[in-house]
């Protein structure tokens, strides 16, 4: 099994949550596997798989655990943190390439 793209730690950094590394690691793991499936992650450097795993995880902390909240400039509703947290993460994945590459086909996800 490859390494995982980021660390708990690093997930936890950025989200405020009451689930325990192991947890957050099982996050990271089916984060990494779908990214692994859909994207073309062989081309993308290393920092990018982190910063777009770490993001992606973090989300799925918050949607999983309703007490999670998001740190740094987002103390605001639950609403706006995970939209920004997803805005993020979306600029993150179009800015790898100008799109994301998936299994079966190409979606362009540049900002109109």
């Amino acid at each position: 099994m490859a390494p995982p793209y980021c660390t708990d730690v690093q997930v936890l950094a950025i989200v405020d949550t009451d689930m325990t590394g192991p947890e957050v690691t099982e996050l990271i793991e089916e984060t990494d596997a779908f990214m692994d499936y859909t994207m073309d992650t062989g081309s993308m450097p290393p920092f990018v798989l982190r910063m777009i795993s770490r993001h992606w995880t973090a989300i799925k902390v918050m949607l999983k655990d309703p007490s999670a909240s998001s740190l740094g400039d987002y103390k605001m509703s639950r609403e706006y943190q995970l939209e920004k947290l997803n805005k993020e993460l979306e600029w993150m994945i179009a800015g790898a390439s100008g799109g994301m590459t998936f299994r079966y086909g190409y979606a362009d996800l540049r900002w109109q």
